[in-house]
Protein backbone atom coordinates (compact mmCIF):
# COMPACT_ATOMS: atom_id res chain seq x y z
CA UNK A 1 0.00 0.00 0.00
CA UNK A 2 0.97 3.61 -0.47
CA UNK A 3 0.86 5.20 2.98
CA UNK A 4 1.25 8.84 4.03
CA UNK A 5 2.45 9.60 7.54
CA UNK A 6 1.82 13.17 8.61
CA UNK A 7 4.33 14.00 11.35
CA UNK A 8 8.00 13.11 11.70
CA UNK A 9 8.24 12.91 15.48
CA UNK A 10 8.68 9.78 17.60
CA UNK A 11 5.31 8.24 16.69
CA UNK A 12 5.59 9.06 13.00
CA UNK A 13 9.15 7.83 12.55
CA UNK A 14 8.56 4.66 14.57
CA UNK A 15 5.48 3.91 12.45
CA UNK A 16 7.46 4.58 9.28
CA UNK A 17 10.15 2.16 10.42
CA UNK A 18 7.63 -0.58 11.24
CA UNK A 19 5.77 -0.25 7.91
CA UNK A 20 8.80 0.37 5.71
CA UNK A 21 9.47 -3.24 4.68
CA UNK A 22 6.02 -3.97 3.28
CA UNK A 23 4.66 -0.62 2.08
CA UNK A 24 5.48 2.50 0.12
CA UNK A 25 5.78 4.99 2.99
CA UNK A 26 6.12 8.75 2.78
CA UNK A 27 6.59 11.02 5.79
CA UNK A 28 5.49 14.67 5.81
CA UNK A 29 7.01 16.85 8.53
CA UNK A 30 6.17 20.55 8.77
CA UNK A 31 9.38 21.41 10.64
CA UNK A 32 12.75 21.58 8.84
CA UNK A 33 14.04 18.80 11.11
CA UNK A 34 12.74 15.39 12.14
CA UNK A 35 12.18 14.27 15.71
CA UNK A 36 9.30 16.36 17.02
CA UNK A 37 10.08 16.83 20.72
CA UNK A 38 13.28 14.86 20.29
CA UNK A 39 15.72 17.75 20.25
CA UNK A 40 19.39 16.77 20.44
CA UNK A 41 21.86 19.63 20.22
CA UNK A 42 24.62 18.96 17.67
CA UNK A 43 22.45 16.23 16.10
CA UNK A 44 19.11 17.33 14.62
CA UNK A 45 19.47 20.77 16.24
CA UNK A 46 22.56 22.61 15.01
CA UNK A 47 23.93 26.12 14.95
CA UNK A 48 23.85 26.59 18.73
CA UNK A 49 26.44 28.03 21.11
CA UNK A 50 27.17 24.55 22.49
CA UNK A 51 30.67 23.11 22.12
CA UNK A 52 30.57 20.99 18.97
CA UNK A 53 32.04 17.92 20.72
CA UNK A 54 29.14 17.80 23.19
CA UNK A 55 25.69 16.30 22.63
CA UNK A 56 22.79 17.41 24.83
CA UNK A 57 19.07 16.78 24.67
CA UNK A 58 16.69 19.67 25.20
CA UNK A 59 13.53 17.60 24.79
CA UNK A 60 13.10 13.97 25.76
CA UNK A 61 15.97 12.76 27.98
CA UNK A 62 15.44 9.53 29.96
CA UNK A 63 13.20 6.45 29.83
CA UNK A 64 11.83 4.13 32.47
CA UNK A 65 13.40 0.70 32.26
CA UNK A 66 10.52 -1.51 33.45
CA UNK A 67 7.46 0.49 32.39
CA UNK A 68 8.39 1.28 28.77
CA UNK A 69 8.17 -2.13 27.04
CA UNK A 70 7.42 -0.90 23.50
CA UNK A 71 10.17 1.70 23.64
CA UNK A 72 12.77 -0.86 24.70
CA UNK A 73 11.46 -3.31 22.10
CA UNK A 74 12.13 -0.73 19.40
CA UNK A 75 15.56 0.21 20.78
CA UNK A 76 16.51 -3.48 20.80
CA UNK A 77 15.38 -3.92 17.19
CA UNK A 78 17.44 -0.88 16.16
CA UNK A 79 20.49 -1.91 18.23
CA UNK A 80 20.52 1.44 19.98
CA UNK A 81 23.15 1.57 22.76
CA UNK A 82 21.73 2.54 26.15
CA UNK A 83 23.07 2.90 29.65
CA UNK A 84 21.67 3.26 33.12
CA UNK A 85 20.78 6.75 34.17
CA UNK A 86 20.33 7.95 37.71
CA UNK A 87 17.59 10.36 38.67
CA UNK A 88 16.94 12.35 41.79
CA UNK A 89 14.96 15.47 42.48
CA UNK A 90 14.75 18.39 44.87
CA UNK A 91 11.82 20.66 45.60
CA UNK A 92 12.69 24.34 46.06
CA UNK A 93 9.99 26.51 47.61
CA UNK A 94 9.56 30.26 47.27
CA UNK A 95 10.03 30.71 51.03
CA UNK A 96 13.57 29.30 50.87
CA UNK A 97 12.76 25.76 52.00
CA UNK A 98 13.99 22.81 49.98
CA UNK A 99 13.46 19.05 50.18
CA UNK A 100 15.39 16.16 48.69
CA UNK A 101 13.64 13.17 47.16
CA UNK A 102 14.33 9.67 48.48
CA UNK A 103 16.78 9.08 45.63
CA UNK A 104 18.38 12.43 46.34
CA UNK A 105 18.92 11.51 49.99
CA UNK A 106 20.31 8.13 48.99
CA UNK A 107 22.74 9.38 46.35
CA UNK A 108 23.36 13.08 46.90
CA UNK A 109 24.17 13.43 50.60
CA UNK A 110 27.79 13.57 51.71
CA UNK A 111 27.48 11.39 54.83
CA UNK A 112 25.07 9.56 57.14
CA UNK A 113 24.54 12.63 59.30
CA UNK A 114 23.40 14.67 56.32
CA UNK A 115 21.16 11.82 55.17
CA UNK A 116 19.44 11.67 58.57
CA UNK A 117 18.97 15.45 58.58
CA UNK A 118 17.42 15.49 55.10
CA UNK A 119 15.31 12.41 55.83
CA UNK A 120 13.87 13.99 58.98
CA UNK A 121 13.02 17.13 57.04
CA UNK A 122 11.26 15.28 54.23
CA UNK A 123 9.38 12.73 56.39
CA UNK A 124 6.08 14.69 56.35
CA UNK A 125 6.30 14.93 52.56
CA UNK A 126 7.03 11.21 52.24
CA UNK A 127 4.13 10.48 54.56
CA UNK A 128 1.82 12.38 52.26
CA UNK A 129 3.15 10.47 49.26
CA UNK A 130 2.55 7.14 51.01
CA UNK A 131 -1.03 8.20 51.74
CA UNK A 132 -1.42 9.12 48.05
CA UNK A 133 -0.17 5.67 46.99
CA UNK A 134 -2.52 3.93 49.43
CA UNK A 135 -5.41 6.08 48.26
CA UNK A 136 -4.84 5.30 44.58
CA UNK A 137 -3.36 1.78 44.56
CA UNK A 138 -6.63 -0.05 43.94
CA UNK A 139 -8.24 2.49 41.62
CA UNK A 140 -8.97 1.04 38.20
CA UNK A 141 -8.51 2.78 34.87
CA UNK A 142 -12.28 2.97 34.52
CA UNK A 143 -12.57 4.80 37.85
CA UNK A 144 -9.98 7.36 36.75
CA UNK A 145 -11.79 8.13 33.50
CA UNK A 146 -13.08 11.70 33.16
CA UNK A 147 -11.59 12.82 36.48
CA UNK A 148 -9.03 15.60 37.05
CA UNK A 149 -5.95 15.35 39.26
CA UNK A 150 -7.59 17.77 41.71
CA UNK A 151 -9.67 14.83 42.97
CA UNK A 152 -6.49 13.15 44.25
CA UNK A 153 -4.16 16.06 45.02
CA UNK A 154 -4.63 19.09 47.24
CA UNK A 155 -2.47 22.01 48.44
CA UNK A 156 -0.29 19.95 50.81
CA UNK A 157 3.42 20.06 50.07
CA UNK A 158 3.52 16.46 48.80
CA UNK A 159 0.69 17.27 46.38
CA UNK A 160 2.55 20.34 45.19
CA UNK A 161 5.63 18.20 44.53
CA UNK A 162 3.62 15.60 42.62
CA UNK A 163 1.97 18.31 40.54
CA UNK A 164 5.41 19.76 39.79
CA UNK A 165 6.59 16.32 38.66
CA UNK A 166 3.68 16.18 36.22
CA UNK A 167 4.57 19.72 35.14
CA UNK A 168 8.07 18.43 34.41
CA UNK A 169 6.96 15.23 32.64
CA UNK A 170 4.58 17.04 30.28
CA UNK A 171 5.97 20.62 30.34
CA UNK A 172 2.50 21.82 31.23
CA UNK A 173 1.91 25.07 33.15
CA UNK A 174 1.77 24.23 36.84
CA UNK A 175 -1.62 25.87 37.37
CA UNK A 176 -3.13 23.59 34.70
CA UNK A 177 -2.21 20.36 36.52
CA UNK A 178 -5.33 20.48 38.69
CA UNK A 179 -7.30 19.72 35.51
CA UNK A 180 -4.75 17.22 34.17
CA UNK A 181 -6.49 13.90 33.36
CA UNK A 182 -6.12 11.45 36.25
CA UNK A 183 -6.24 8.48 33.87
CA UNK A 184 -2.80 9.57 32.62
CA UNK A 185 -1.35 11.28 35.69
CA UNK A 186 -2.06 8.70 38.38
CA UNK A 187 -0.37 5.72 36.64
CA UNK A 188 2.68 7.85 35.79
CA UNK A 189 3.08 9.04 39.38
CA UNK A 190 2.64 5.51 40.74
CA UNK A 191 5.39 4.26 38.42
CA UNK A 192 7.90 7.00 39.32
CA UNK A 193 9.30 6.39 42.79
CA UNK A 194 12.64 5.90 44.53
CA UNK A 195 13.00 2.38 43.09
CA UNK A 196 12.26 3.28 39.46
CA UNK A 197 15.18 2.55 37.16
CA UNK A 198 15.95 4.81 34.22
CA UNK A 199 17.91 4.45 31.00
CA UNK A 200 19.28 6.97 28.57
CA UNK A 201 20.42 6.68 24.96
CA UNK A 202 24.17 7.00 24.49
CA UNK A 203 24.87 9.84 22.06
CA UNK A 204 21.51 11.56 22.53
CA UNK A 205 17.91 10.55 21.84
CA UNK A 206 18.05 11.54 18.17
CA UNK A 207 20.51 8.67 17.69
CA UNK A 208 17.62 6.25 17.33
CA UNK A 209 16.02 8.38 14.63
CA UNK A 210 19.36 8.19 12.82
CA UNK A 211 19.18 4.40 13.10
CA UNK A 212 15.70 4.45 11.55
CA UNK A 213 16.88 6.66 8.71
CA UNK A 214 19.72 4.23 7.91
CA UNK A 215 17.12 1.55 7.14
CA UNK A 216 14.27 3.67 5.76
CA UNK A 217 13.67 3.31 2.02
CA UNK A 218 10.62 5.57 1.75
CA UNK A 219 10.50 9.30 1.10
CA UNK A 220 10.81 12.15 3.58
CA UNK A 221 9.43 15.64 3.13
CA UNK A 222 10.67 18.15 5.72
CA UNK A 223 9.30 21.70 5.79
CA UNK A 224 6.21 20.14 4.19
CA UNK A 225 3.31 22.53 3.79
CA UNK A 226 0.00 20.67 3.63
CA UNK A 227 -3.06 22.68 2.72
CA UNK A 228 -5.60 20.01 3.60
CA UNK A 229 -6.31 16.28 3.50
CA UNK A 230 -9.41 14.74 2.02
CA UNK A 231 -10.54 11.12 2.15
CA UNK A 232 -12.22 9.36 -0.80
CA UNK A 233 -11.84 12.20 -3.35
CA UNK A 234 -13.85 12.14 -6.56
CA UNK A 235 -11.16 10.36 -8.59
CA UNK A 236 -11.74 7.21 -6.47
CA UNK A 237 -8.40 7.41 -4.65
CA UNK A 238 -8.63 6.72 -0.91
CA UNK A 239 -6.76 9.80 0.35
CA UNK A 240 -5.73 13.07 -1.29
CA UNK A 241 -3.14 15.36 0.29
CA UNK A 242 -3.30 18.86 -1.16
CA UNK A 243 -0.01 20.71 -0.76
CA UNK A 244 0.14 24.48 -0.41
CA UNK A 245 2.06 24.75 -3.67
CA UNK A 246 -0.95 23.33 -5.55
CA UNK A 247 0.27 19.72 -5.96
CA UNK A 248 -2.07 16.89 -4.94
CA UNK A 249 -0.65 13.53 -3.81
CA UNK A 250 -2.73 10.37 -3.57
CA UNK A 251 -2.46 7.52 -1.08
CA UNK A 252 -4.24 4.38 0.06
CA UNK A 253 -4.03 5.29 3.76
CA UNK A 254 -3.09 8.28 5.88
CA UNK A 255 -1.65 8.20 9.39
CA UNK A 256 -1.87 11.31 11.55
CA UNK A 257 1.19 11.33 13.82
CA UNK A 258 0.81 14.97 14.80
CA UNK A 259 -0.32 16.56 18.02
CA UNK A 260 -4.10 16.09 18.20
CA UNK A 261 -5.09 19.75 17.92
CA UNK A 262 -3.68 19.74 14.37
CA UNK A 263 -5.97 16.99 13.06
CA UNK A 264 -9.08 19.09 12.43
CA UNK A 265 -6.99 21.87 10.91
CA UNK A 266 -5.66 19.42 8.32
CA UNK A 267 -8.85 17.51 7.59
CA UNK A 268 -11.02 19.12 4.93
CA UNK A 269 -13.82 16.61 5.44
CA UNK A 270 -13.83 15.88 9.17
CA UNK A 271 -16.92 13.97 10.26
CA UNK A 272 -19.03 15.00 13.25
CA UNK A 273 -17.46 12.17 15.24
CA UNK A 274 -13.95 13.38 14.38
CA UNK A 275 -14.90 16.93 15.35
CA UNK A 276 -16.14 15.66 18.70
CA UNK A 277 -13.05 13.50 19.32
CA UNK A 278 -10.51 16.19 18.52
CA UNK A 279 -12.44 19.41 19.15
CA UNK A 280 -11.32 19.98 22.76
CA UNK A 281 -7.59 19.58 22.13
CA UNK A 282 -5.45 22.72 22.33
CA UNK A 283 -1.81 23.48 21.56
CA UNK A 284 0.75 23.58 24.34
CA UNK A 285 3.56 25.89 23.23
CA UNK A 286 6.75 25.13 25.18
CA UNK A 287 9.97 27.07 25.46
CA UNK A 288 12.96 25.36 27.07
CA UNK A 289 16.34 26.94 27.70
CA UNK A 290 19.75 25.27 27.76
CA UNK A 291 21.96 27.39 29.99
CA UNK A 292 25.06 27.44 32.22
CA UNK A 293 23.69 29.45 35.16
CA UNK A 294 23.55 27.73 38.58
CA UNK A 295 23.64 30.91 40.65
CA UNK A 296 19.97 30.67 41.64
CA UNK A 297 20.79 27.59 43.73
CA UNK A 298 22.97 29.72 46.03
CA UNK A 299 19.83 31.32 47.50
CA UNK A 300 19.09 27.94 49.07
CA UNK A 301 22.63 27.28 50.23
CA UNK A 302 23.11 24.17 48.09
CA UNK A 303 25.92 23.31 45.73
CA UNK A 304 24.59 19.94 44.54
CA UNK A 305 22.24 20.03 41.56
CA UNK A 306 19.91 17.10 41.06
CA UNK A 307 19.01 15.59 37.73
CA UNK A 308 15.49 17.05 37.92
CA UNK A 309 14.82 19.96 40.26
CA UNK A 310 11.47 21.74 40.55
CA UNK A 311 11.03 25.31 41.71
CA UNK A 312 8.17 27.36 43.07
CA UNK A 313 8.92 30.75 41.55
CA UNK A 314 6.66 32.70 43.91
CA UNK A 315 3.77 32.18 46.30
CA UNK A 316 1.35 31.88 43.40
CA UNK A 317 1.03 28.86 41.11
CA UNK A 318 4.04 29.79 38.99
CA UNK A 319 6.58 26.98 38.92
CA UNK A 320 9.35 25.64 36.68
CA UNK A 321 12.01 22.97 36.49
CA UNK A 322 15.75 22.68 35.94
CA UNK A 323 17.38 19.46 34.69
CA UNK A 324 21.11 19.31 35.43
CA UNK A 325 22.50 17.84 32.21
CA UNK A 326 26.08 17.32 33.40
CA UNK A 327 24.94 14.59 35.76
CA UNK A 328 22.58 13.10 33.22
CA UNK A 329 25.29 12.94 30.55
CA UNK A 330 28.40 12.48 32.67
CA UNK A 331 29.91 15.81 31.60
CA UNK A 332 32.83 17.11 33.64
CA UNK A 333 31.84 20.58 34.86
CA UNK A 334 35.47 21.53 35.53
CA UNK A 335 36.44 20.81 31.93
CA UNK A 336 33.35 22.39 30.40
CA UNK A 337 30.59 24.22 32.29
CA UNK A 338 27.43 23.50 34.26
CA UNK A 339 24.78 22.72 31.62
CA UNK A 340 21.09 22.68 32.50
CA UNK A 341 17.74 22.50 30.74
CA UNK A 342 15.11 24.83 32.20
CA UNK A 343 11.41 25.41 31.75
CA UNK A 344 9.62 28.52 33.03
CA UNK A 345 12.63 29.79 34.98
CA UNK A 346 13.46 32.69 32.69
CA UNK A 347 13.51 35.27 35.47
CA UNK A 348 16.20 33.29 37.32
CA UNK A 349 18.60 32.75 34.41
CA UNK A 350 21.29 35.24 33.43
CA UNK A 351 20.65 35.97 29.70
CA UNK A 352 24.39 35.95 29.04
CA UNK A 353 24.54 32.29 30.12
CA UNK A 354 21.89 31.00 27.72
CA UNK A 355 23.28 28.44 25.25
CA UNK A 356 20.11 27.75 23.27
CA UNK A 357 16.40 28.48 23.36
CA UNK A 358 14.15 25.77 21.92
CA UNK A 359 10.49 26.01 20.93
CA UNK A 360 8.39 22.86 21.22
CA UNK A 361 4.79 21.96 20.62
CA UNK A 362 2.90 19.27 22.52
CA UNK A 363 -0.71 18.49 23.41
CA UNK A 364 -2.39 20.49 26.17
CA UNK A 365 -3.77 17.73 28.35
CA UNK A 366 -7.14 18.30 30.00
CA UNK A 367 -10.03 16.11 31.08
CA UNK A 368 -12.17 17.34 28.19
CA UNK A 369 -9.40 16.74 25.64
CA UNK A 370 -8.83 13.07 26.49
CA UNK A 371 -12.50 12.25 26.98
CA UNK A 372 -12.88 10.56 23.60
CA UNK A 373 -9.40 9.20 23.01
CA UNK A 374 -10.65 5.62 23.54
CA UNK A 375 -12.87 6.19 20.50
CA UNK A 376 -9.86 7.34 18.48
CA UNK A 377 -8.12 4.08 19.35
CA UNK A 378 -11.07 1.77 18.69
CA UNK A 379 -11.95 3.44 15.37
CA UNK A 380 -8.37 3.56 14.06
CA UNK A 381 -8.50 2.67 10.38
CA UNK A 382 -11.99 3.98 9.67
CA UNK A 383 -12.23 5.96 6.43
CA UNK A 384 -8.63 4.99 5.55
CA UNK A 385 -7.42 7.12 8.49
CA UNK A 386 -5.18 6.17 11.42
CA UNK A 387 -3.84 8.06 14.41
CA UNK A 388 -0.60 7.62 16.36
CA UNK A 389 0.83 9.71 19.15
CA UNK A 390 1.85 9.81 22.79
CA UNK A 391 -1.55 11.28 23.72
CA UNK A 392 -3.16 7.92 22.93
CA UNK A 393 -1.09 6.28 25.68
CA UNK A 394 0.70 7.63 28.73
CA UNK A 395 1.56 10.93 27.04
CA UNK A 396 5.27 10.10 27.25
CA UNK A 397 7.66 8.47 24.77
CA UNK A 398 6.31 5.02 25.57
CA UNK A 399 2.84 6.16 24.50
CA UNK A 400 4.19 7.36 21.16
CA UNK A 401 6.01 4.11 20.39
CA UNK A 402 3.17 1.90 21.65
CA UNK A 403 0.75 3.72 19.33
CA UNK A 404 3.15 3.17 16.41
CA UNK A 405 3.17 -0.57 17.05
CA UNK A 406 -0.64 -0.55 17.31
CA UNK A 407 -1.09 1.19 13.95
CA UNK A 408 1.49 -1.05 12.26
CA UNK A 409 -0.32 -4.12 13.61
CA UNK A 410 -3.63 -2.90 12.14
CA UNK A 411 -2.15 -2.21 8.73
CA UNK A 412 -0.12 -5.41 8.58
CA UNK A 413 -2.71 -7.56 10.38
CA UNK A 414 -0.16 -8.86 12.85
CA UNK A 415 0.40 -8.66 16.65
Amino acid sequence: MKIAIVGGGAAGMATAYLLNKHHDVRVFEQQPILGGNIRTLNKNVTGTALDTELVLDCGVIEFQRDNFPYFHRLMSALNVPMEEGRTSSELFMANGQYFKSGAGIMHNCKNSRERLKELWKVLPVMGGYIKFLLKTRKITAEELYDKPMSVYLNQDIHSRWLKMLLMYAYSMPYNSITNFPAEIGIPVLRQSDIFTQWDRIIGGVYSYIEKILEQFSGQLYCSARINNIRRQPTNAAAVAINMQGGETLYFDKVIFAVTPEQVLRLLADASEDEQRRFGAWEKNAIETVVHTDVSFYKHFGVSYYSEFDVFQNNASDNCGYNAYLNRLYGIDAQRYQHFSLAYNLGQRIDPSKIVHVQQHQSPFYSVAAVRYRHEIITTNGANHTYHAGAYLGNGLHEGAIASAYAVAALLDNRP
